[in-house]
């Protein structure tokens, strides 16, 4: 399989030649946490389950409230004399390992290498500076120059104006390393990182993390969706499965849905998705791989990628009246061959159908996003306004209008 590559257009990624659908999955501390057994299990129940990325911090220090090491289950630490200018060969054997295990389940690996939390190793701890960052990184474009199953994240649980001197170092680092092989992008703590790094040449696509934001994620996505030069935009981030951070918390399987649903409808390419026992590694991450909620991101999968789900474009105007772009969204396919409607509850909603922009009849069908039942609604060859109320039996739903 070759690297993972930009479309033509900037909107969507491509491998070999083919659109590539981004659903991601968050076990970031993979080195220092689980065992190259775990992620067997792991990797593979997730790639059953239809996720195609998996995010991983390289140095992890857990988060504020656990108690984790940045080492090896074997004691051996990132970096000798705990400078990144001098990587721990030791170290980057146990990463080797975690990137063949993905490579076996199929699995791309979105590499977060100044990891940590809330800026562990760049503010609290200092340790990666603007001195050592470009030689850290060069090493590591060199050792993983050749390795396709990789992207890159620049980043450091900050926002992005905070040390973009370090930053820029990193994505230096790597491109010197491995020839822009690689894609590199920016994973920000809140917000967006077109709201730094948008016109930087290195960055291939826009990341997104809202945490308990995701009210916003409609909002953000489709302004990224619209920056000029079209980069590729990626809700990477947003509320956890299952988390108990978050003012809502806990977050539901529904939860999980709309940010999903809401993401890929407003313009994203990609959405990433996580379970707060998978990235604590709490006693009961076996039982996160089967949530709900990320069993329900199965059916996602194969309801877009039965569309030709690379041509979606935003349309709130499907709505004849007014709506909350924080619940119902709205994209139609850029030819007009398809429309997607995403009820986020139990409601009736006027739609324009000459929003699509086809001239052929459309025929309509009900979609669930719990199970995936489907249940035809009829031809409507008149392209104005027809109220559409969801199934009684659907929490929330999805209308697919399709060219007759």
């Amino acid at each position: 399989m070759g690297f993972l590559k930009v479309s033509s257009n900037g909107r969507y990624f491509t491998r070999d030649g083919k659109p590539f659908f981004w659903l991601g999955d968050t076990i970031w501390p993979v080195c220092s946490m689980y065992s190259v057994d775990e992620l067997d299990e792991y990797f593979g129940r997730r790639a059953k389950q239809g996720f195609t990325v998996e995010h991983i911090g390289l140095p992890w220090d857990g988060f504020i409230d656990l108690h984790h090491t940045d080492a090896t289950e074997d004691g051996e630490s990132l970096w000798l004399n705990n400078n990144p200018a001098t990587p721990n060969e030791k170290f980057f054997k146990k990463v080797d390992a975690v990137l063949a295990v993905a490579k076996k389940h199929g699995l791309i690996v979105s590499i977060l290498p100044c990891g940590g939390s809330i800026g562990s190793y760049v503010h609290r701890k200092k340790i990666i500076t603007k001195d050592n960052a470009r030689a850290y990184g060069k090493w590591l474009g060199q050792r993983y120059k050749d390795e396709p199953d990789i992207v890159w994240g620049n980043g450091f649980d900050l926002h992005p104006w905070l040390y973009d001197d370090i930053a820029q170092e990193i994505s230096a680092g790597l491109r010197e390393g491995d020839g822009g092989n690689h894609l590199i992008f920016y994973h920000p703590c809140g917000g967006t990182s077109s709201s730094y790094f948008h016109d930087e040449d290195w960055l291939a696509g826009n990341f997104i993390q809202t945490w308990a934001d995701y009210e916003n994620i409609h909002s953000m996505v489709i302004a990224d969706f619209h920056r000029k030069p079209h980069k590729p935009v990626v809700m990477v981030e947003g509320a956890y499965e299952a988390g108990v951070e978050y003012p809502t918390a806990p977050i539901t399987a529904g939860l999980v849905r709309r940010q999903a649903y809401t993401s890929y409808l407003s313009g994203a390419t990609g959405h990433s998705y996580g379970h707060n026992d998978v990235w604590r590694k709490t006693p009961y991450w076996r039982d996160a791989l089967d949530a709900l909620g990320g069993n329900q991101l199965t059916i996602l999968k194969d309801f877009f990628t039965s569309l030709e789900w690379w041509k979606l474009e935003p349309r709130q105007l499907m709505f004849a009246e007014e709506v909350p772009p924080t619940k119902h969204i709205a994209a139609c396919s850029s030819d007009g061959n398809f429309a997607v409607v995403y009820f986020y509850c139990r409601t009736t909603l006027s739609i324009d159908l000459g929003a699509v922009g086809t001239k052929k009849p459309l025929e309509a069908v009900w979609v669930d996003p719990q199970t995936g039942k489907r249940q035809a609604i009829g031809v409507f060859s008149d392209m104005g306004i027809q109220q559409f109320t969801s199934p009684a039996w659907c929490e929330d739903a999805l209308l697919l209008l399709t060219e007759k």
